[in-house]
This record gives structure tokens, sequence and C-alpha cells, in this order.
């Protein structure tokens, strides 16, 4: 059913801009949904194989804002490639239960639970509501090209709370996989809202690399060896990771957690500084596991995730690759002007990875903010709840509840 004519047109988005994936969609939607500006997206994921358009991951992020933001949306479904979005449409139906103290989105694939969260995080972070937010998402935890669990709880909700937002609890009631037998998983993450404009951020003291956090999880039979492996490279490495002067006795921590599939192997980096920025870097495993070829994996795996890592570490940024295009949208947002170091190579500034740069691209063309070379941006001075004409935001959209068919 086409959307009737709009006093305003909505904002148009190439969904083959740069990246060209996912990540615009999920952006565009929690920026749509917080600012009540409309949307138009063509060529949706235009760059990605197979064709493009929504997958199931994707149409759960449109429905649910949708939703929560009572909006008018054009007819969508799996591999849509188009989807106009107008939040606060009167009249839109809303099939989602209000239910006090729960939000409930359950996918029955395992669809990235964080790539979800990542879509919905700004619009319950600024929702003006009064009380804790629990959102219970059902899909893949550890899932290729995408934040894994363990990179969400012990990267970006660390840094997060670094830059001023509440604290985010995480409770992991099972993992889901796409590697191996795929498997659907479970998360609980608890948010508390927002009650003030969030104020500009700086990161820009790196400081020293106190301490290195690793997090496997593989058959229980490879334990061993990836101790061993990581053992060894800590010893090789200990200087270029650490310095050669300023962290006496650095802390290096290993945790171990049976995958229970032979071909799930996973490890995640983290290294935390002086000034408690975190620098992660990981790996699920997405090549051929055969026999024969099984004692080449970890190796691999170690050798991979820590070259990754030692990158970050040299570059001196005070962000990850990954982490830096995840607070482009609060910098949008803040009251003031945030500045996020991503450090330097050869003495010339590290340019914005292509999500970054998408990242940035969205929130230019939806709020109107403008990123320099540095990684500064003047934000828009959001206020939470602002963007209910009747004040009652909160009330409309708590808990809601919705379940992928």
């Amino acid at each position: 059913m086409a959307l009737e004519s709009l006093a305003t047109p909505p904002i148009h988005l190439d969904g083959t801009t740069l990246e060209g994936g996912g990540q615009l969609l999920r952006l565009a939607l929690g920026l749509s949904s917080l600012t009540k500006k409309s949307i138009n997206i063509t060529n949706i994921r235009g760059r990605r194989h197979g064709g493009g358009g929504l997958k199931s991951q994707h149409l759960t992020c449109v429905q649910w804002l949708g939703n929560a933001c009572n909006a008018r949306i054009s007819d969508v479904g799996l591999k849509s490639k188009e989807v106009t979005f107008v939040p606060g449409g009167k009249g839109a139906s809303t099939t989602i239960d209000l239910e006090v103290g729960d939000v409930r989105i359950h996918q029955s694939t395992p669809g990235s639970v964080n790539l979800i969260l990542q879509a919905i995080l700004p619009f319950l972070l600024f929702s003006n509501a009064n009380e804790k937010i629990r959102v219970r998402i059902t899909g893949g935890t550890n899932v290729s090209n995408s934040p894994s669990y363990d990179y969400i709880t012990q990267v970006l909700i660390p840094m997060l709370h670094l830059i001023g937002l509440p604290r985010i609890e995480a409770e992991l009631h099972s993992r889901g996989w796409s590697q191996g037998s795929t498997r659907l998983g479970g998360v609980t993450y608890t948010i508390t809202p927002v009650t003030t404009k969030l104020p500009a951020f700086q990161l820009l003291d790196r400081g020293s690399i106190r301490s290195v956090k690793a997090t496997i999880l593989a058959p229980k039979n490879t334990e061993q060896l990836f101790r061993d492996e990581l053992n060894v490279m800590f010893e090789r490495r200990e200087s270029r990771i650490f310095g050669t002067t300023s962290i006496k006795d650095p802390e290096i921590d290993i945790t171990f957690e049976d995958s229970h599939h032979d071909k799930r192997y996973y490890l995640l980096l983290v290294a935390t500084t002086t000034t408690g920025i975190k620098l992660g870097r990981d790996w699920l495993y997405d090549q051929g596991v055969r026999a024969g070829k099984l004692e080449k994996i970890v190796p691999t795996v170690v050798k991979k995730v820590s070259d990754d890592l030692l990158a970050e570490v040299e570059h001196g940024g005070c962000v990850d690759e990954f982490l830096r295009d995840q607070l482009v949208v609060f910098q949008a947002l803040a009251e003031g002007r945030s500045q996020v170091y991503g450090g330097k190579r050869k003495d010339v500034l590290v340019e914005p990875s292509l999500h970054a740069k998408t990242a940035q691209w969205v929130a230019q063309r939806i709020v109107g903010v403008e990123f320099d070379a540095e990684g500064g941006c003047e934000g828009i001075a959001f206020c939470p709840g602002e963007t209910d004409e009747d004040g009652d935001l909160a009330d409309s959209m708590v808990q809601l509840e919705l379940t992928e068919s």
C-alpha cells in the first residue's frame, strides 16, 4: 500500500553509497525514529552479493522501530530494496503488545543480535523513559561479519560508558552461532535511558596499554594449543604491545569457553589503556575446516587477530576500526563538539573506515552535522524525548514485543 502524499518529501538515501550495506539502513532508521524525519532508502544493501535487499535481521529492525515510533512504512518484506519510513504517522497500525518491563525481539534465524541492538540502541537510550528497559533479543550472538556478544560487552559497552552514557548491563542466556550447525541464542541488555542531553566527549588521550584480555571460544580439545600459541605470541610481541618503558609487569588474561562444535573457532583480544580506553580485534573463523588441516587453524586465528590488534595499538588511536563507526551517532546527537582521535600512520591521520564514512554521511544527510578530517563533530544537542509531540514517548514505547515470523 503506497503512502499518502507527504507535506515534506522524505530524505532520500541511496543504499549503494560508500559501504553500501546494512549499516546505512540501521543508522538511518535509528536517526529517523528519534528525529521524526521521514526517509526513503532505495537500492537497499545495493553493494552486497546476491542482489541485496532486506534480510530477516534488517526487516526486524524496520518493523520494530516502525512500531516503536508509530511510523508509516511502505510495504516491505524479505529482499525488499526500497523502504519509505515516516515516523509518528497518525493512524499507523501497531502490532506491538505493550507490557511493562520487557522488550522482546525474536528472530527465527541466527541473524546478529548485536546488529539489531546497534539499530535500536540510540532510540532506547534517548527515549526519555523513566525506568530501565530490558531488551531480550533472540538470534545469533557470534555471527560472521558482525559484532560478537563478547566484543559488545568488553569493548562497546565500556566505551559508551566512558563517553558519558549510562552503563548497559548484559546477560547471555545462550550462544547463537552462524558457524557449524546454526543455532539460536539469546541476550538481554538492560538499558538506562539518559535524562539530559549527552555532553560532548573527547577521546584524544589513549594512554599506555596496561592489560590485554584474550577470549577464546573453540572446541575443548584445542584449549591448550590456543593457550600455548597466545603465550608465545605475547612473549614475542610484548614490547610492541605494551611499550618498553611505560608499563611494568603488564596484565595478560586468557579465558577459554567450549564452543561445542568442531567448526566453531573465535578469538577476541582486548587491550585496555591507562585512561580506560578499550581496543578490540576479533575473528570468527570462517574458512574451511578439513580433516588433516585442523592443527593449522589455531595458529592462523592467533596470528590474524594479534596482527590486527597490534596494528590498532601502533597507530596510537583512541578507538579501534570497528568502534569508530559506532560512535558516530552519539557524536551527532551530543551537545557540543565531540572528538574521536583515530590515530596516525607515518604521520598521516588514519582515515575512517568505509563503515565510519558511511555513518558520517548518513548523519550529515539526516541531522545536518559535519565531520572533519580529525574526527570532530558539532552535535545537535538532542534532548531525550523531544521528538514526541504530546510528551508521551516513554509511555508509548517503553515495553514492546515483536516476533519475526
